[in-house]
């Protein structure tokens, strides 16, 4: 099986699963995130070189706080499950790397950042930014198109975040979770900055959402 099959194929069963737990209650969305908390602090304590624990205690306070905004994602100010938040930031993000890989990977001629992820260009970034902005104008309306490129501007930052780890400790990917895909952190790279600004903008200015998902 090729690359792009397999990682159509992982992606959907992976894509299935994290849907299914958004959807079916606020406990199994936190269970879920904090799973993949749980296992991309050990990914993370596993790839790194460095001794400093100073540096792994810092990660594993930063990775719980962004375990507690996935899991509060789930509810909506006055207390209901409202997993269209969640799925809303999902849309938005998978939405960008489906547009970066499947424009960057056929005419990504120039290179992004090089030196930290050499497989990243210019090309797919901007699909990447004018999928998440097709997905924003379905999901919150045309009147929030720049929720797209915002989200893929910080998305693409925590992947290149990741993509410096991994050059700095000498690995190709953070772990083998999913055939194509890599590990967790491979795989959630790029919500690690999105996740805690979105919530601060539906905190600010709460989208009414085209599809509840309720």
């Amino acid at each position: 099986m090729n690359e792009t099959k397999t990682r159509s194929v992982t992606g959907a069963i992976f894509g299935a699963v994290v849907i299914g737990a958004v959807l079916l209650s606020p406990w199994t969305n936190a269970v879920l995130w904090t799973v993949v908390g749980a296992l991309g602090w050990r990914e993370m304590h596993s790839g790194t070189q460095s001794k400093n624990w100073g540096l792994r205690i810092a990660f594993a306070v930063a990775l719980a706080g962004w375990v507690y905004v996935m899991c509060q994602l789930a509810w909506d100010a006055s207390g209901i499950h409202a997993p269209g938040q969640v799925l809303g930031l999902l849309i938005l993000i998978w939405s960008n790397d489906s547009g970066a890989y499947f424009v960057g990977k056929p005419l990504g001629k120039h290179k992004l950042m090089p030196a930290v992820s050499p497989g990243k260009s210019w090309e797919g970034f901007l699909g990447g930014a004018f999928f998440a902005a097709l997905a924003a104008g379905i999901l919150l309306g045309w009147h929030a198109l720049w929720m797209g490129p915002l989200i893929a501007v910080l998305a693409t930052t925590g992947d290149l975040l990741e993509s410096a780890w991994k050059r700095t400790n000498g690995i190709k990917d953070s772990g083998s979770l999913m055939p194509g895909h890599g590990g967790v952190l491979d795989r959630f790279d790029g919500f690690t900055i999105a996740a805690p600004v979105y919530a601060l903008i539906l905190h600010l200015y709460p989208f009414q959402f085209n599809f509840p998902f309720e």
